[in-house]
C-alpha cells in the first residue's frame, strides 16, 4: 500500500473521529498543558493571562490543522500564522518536539478508551505532521 493511500486512510480516520476528540477537548487541553509543563517547566511562566483562552486557541489550531489534512498549502499557511504569532517567545525546534511528546501523551491518556487503535494511530501521525511542520518552520524561517 502506497504512502499516499496510507495518508488518505489516516485522514479519513481523523475526520471520522473528530467529534469524539473535540467532545473531550477540555480534558485533552488540560492534560496537554500538564504534560507540557512537565517537559518544559519554564513554559508555565509564559501563560500569565487568561489560560482558558489559550486552551481554546490551541484547540482551534488543532481543529484547523486537522481540517487541512491532505491540503499542504492550508497546513503551510496555518504553520506560518502560528509561528508568526509565537515569534516573540523565542521557540526552538526542540520546543516543538517537546510539545509533540506532550500532545501525543495527552491524546493517549485522555482518548485511549474512546478511539480505536487505528484512529489513535492516525491522530498521532497527523499531530506529528503538524509539530514537525512547526519545527521545520522554526529551523528555516521564511524571509
Amino acid at each position: 500500500m502506497g504512502m499516499a493511500i496510507l495518508h488518505q486512510i489516516d485522514g479519513q480516520l481523523v475526520k471520522g473521529s473528530f467529534g469524539t476528540v473535540f467532545a473531550r477537548k477540555a480534558a485533552l487541553m488540560d492534560k496537554f498543558y500538564e504534560c507540557l509543563f512537565l517537559e518544559i517547566p519554564d513554559a508555565r511562566a509564559l501563560f500569565t493571562k487568561d489560560f482558558s483562552h489559550q486552551k481554546d486557541m490551541f484547540a482551534q489550531v488543532l481543529a484547523s490543522a486537522m481540517r487541512s489534512l491532505g491540503d499542504g498549502s492550508d497546513l503551510a499557511s496555518l504553520v506560518d500564522r502560528v509561528l508568526l504569532q509565537h515569534r516573540h517567545l523565542g521557540l526552538t525546534a526542540g520546543h516543538m518536539y517537546m510539545a509533540q511528546r506532550a500532545l501525543l501523551l495527552a491524546f493517549r491518556e485522555v482518548l485511549r478508551d474512546e478511539l480505536t487503535a487505528a484512529e489513535l494511530s492516525a491522530w498521532n501521525a497527523a499531530l506529528r505532521r503538524l509539530c514537525q511542520s512547526l519545527a521545520a518552520g522554526i529551523e528555516t524561517p521564511a524571509t
